[in-house]
């Protein structure tokens, strides 16, 4: 059976031939260059397949993404919405680095079209038929509600996961796997370093919208964004973060 991504190449050529070939939308032409660019700077983390099962992907924790799941820890769109490309360019330019150091190299020395080339490979591998739109946090509170972030904090059972201190100890922490079944560990606020970036907004986005594919769920569903940010707001000050 032929990959995925070994087809990825043969879809390019077909779609210069073939007219309205559902390609997310662009060029086709940037399936041909992202695959070149995922073979070479990619593929030995995430897999040639994009399975996550690279030959270095032993050595991660957490574990490289398997792509064709479709799942996306990091978005900016709604509850359950597929991620915008902005979303996927940001990830690749950024690298990730969270509370237990850096899990994904930042490549920001690729081109914005480069950049576009790589999301739209990786989009197509996982299924997205088209960028979600994203959605932005409302406004900061100009008067931070600490106290009633930290009730909310026990009682959307943050704590069970992340501690009661914020140091990713909780009571459930040692049994929390990721979509793979591999152990996944809570992210220690106290270090005050974000995977999906360290900015208020940031902080806020990853409570609404979780990350697909981990034990974390997307707040968004059941909480209020003014909840959303008072938890936001403790969390900062379990990070000394402001």
């Amino acid at each position: 059976m032929v990959g995925k991504l070994a087809s990825i190449a043969l879809l390019a050529l077909a779609a210069e031939q073939v007219a309205g070939a559902d390609l997310i939308g662009l060029d086709p032409s940037l399936i041909s260059e992202g695959t070149t660019l995922y073979l070479e700077h990619c593929s030995v983390c995430h897999g040639r397949e994009a399975d996550g099962k690279g030959p270095l992907a032993s050595g991660f924790t957490p574990s490289p993404r398997d792509f064709t799941k479709g799942n996306f820890k990091f978005r900016s769109t709604k509850v359950g919405e597929a991620p915008t490309q902005a979303d996927l360019t940001k990830t690749i330019k950024n690298g990730i680095t969270g509370s237990y150091g850096q899990s994904m190299p930042a490549f920001d020395f690729f081109t914005d079209r480069e950049l576009a080339a790589l999301a739209e490979v990786i989009g197509l591998v996982a299924g997205i038929k088209e960028y979600a739109t994203p959605v932005a946090p409302p406004p900061r509170p100009r008067r931070a509600n600490i106290a009633k972030g930290k009730a909310l904090f026990q009682e959307l059972l943050c704590a069970r996961c992340h501690g009661d201190k914020g140091d990713g100890q909780g009571v459930l922490a040692a049994t929390l796997k990721d979509e793979s079944g591999k152990s996944i560990r809570p992210a220690d606020f106290r270090k005050g370093q974000f995977k999906g970036g360290n900015a208020p907004e940031d902080i806020w986005m990853r409570i609404y919208a979780g990350l697909d594919g981990t034990p974390m769920p997307a707040f968004g569903r059941n909480t209020s964004a003014a909840d959303i940010w008072a938890v936001t707001e403790y969390v900062m000050t379990l990070s000394n973060k402001e």
